[in-house]
């Protein structure tokens, strides 16, 4: 990545096998990874290019393994003093520890690298209801990078007063989170440019002001390959 002039860089997190590869797939318009219906498909944080403008600065999108066990690591972290250095200075095996080893992977890119962090759910759960969705917002507030939560819209199409209750409920869970600055619903298997727009929009806002600029020189080449290939019309 070093040919780029300037990064801006999105981790793409959630609870392992939520359908992060899926969704990277259909935001990047290409194969990548592997998807499989077992825990910690993704073994190691992968980068790639979303978007380049003609200056050289390129939005980056990377898919991360999965958190795994985060109940149980929420509850460990907490014992810590300094929670976040004390986990990823820790050596875990990863194969015979691989909940641990993977979260500790997905968290080393998001300290390293993430500008904002893109955090996927599963929208027809519960967010009160799913322990883990709890523990994994504390970990992220240690982490202290700006959030974005997608519902993945999984299973068949619902009546849109049943999705929108779910964005309702999921507004409300997260909005003790200052650090979370928006919630967007997002399906990972079919391309929807509105969302995608709205997408771009959240991360725009969600970044610091010194980033803002290079940020809309990207999204406006995004835009403008819309345009050419007559997707979307502005």
């Amino acid at each position: 990545m070093s040919s780029y002039r300037h990064t801006i860089n999105l981790s793409l997190v959630s609870h392992t096998n939520v359908g992060k590869t899926t969704l990277a797939r259909t935001l990047l318009k290409r194969d990548i990874g592997e998807i499989g219906d077992r825990p910690h498909v993704t073994a190691l944080p992968e980068p790639h290019l979303l978007q380049r403008d003609d200056q050289s600065n390129a939005l980056i999108l990377w898919d991360t393994p999965g958190f795994g066990d985060s109940i149980r690591l929420a509850k460990r972290l907490k014992q810590r003093a300094n929670p976040i250095g004390w986990f990823l200075a820790e050596v875990w095996d990863r194969w015979m520890a691989r909940p641990l080893w993977s979260s500790q992977q997905a968290m080393k890119n998001v300290r390293d690298h993430a500008d904002v962090v893109l955090y996927l759910v599963n929208a027809s759960e519960s967010p009160a209801a799913v322990g883990y969705v709890e523990a994994e917002m504390q970990i992220m507030a240690w982490l202290e990078k700006p959030v974005i939560v997608l519902l993945n819209q999984t299973g068949k199409p619902r009546p849109i007063e049943a999705e929108q209750a779910d964005l309702t409920a999921w507004q409300s869970f997260m909005g003790r989170y200052s650090f979370v600055k928006d919630v967007i619903a997002m399906d990972a298997f079919a391309r929807c440019w509105i969302v995608e727009m709205a997408l771009f929009d959240a991360v725009g806002k969600a970044l610091p002001e010194a980033q803002q600029l290079i940020f809309e020189g990207i999204k406006k080449a995004w835009i403008d390959e819309r345009i050419v290939l007559n997707c979307i019309e502005i």
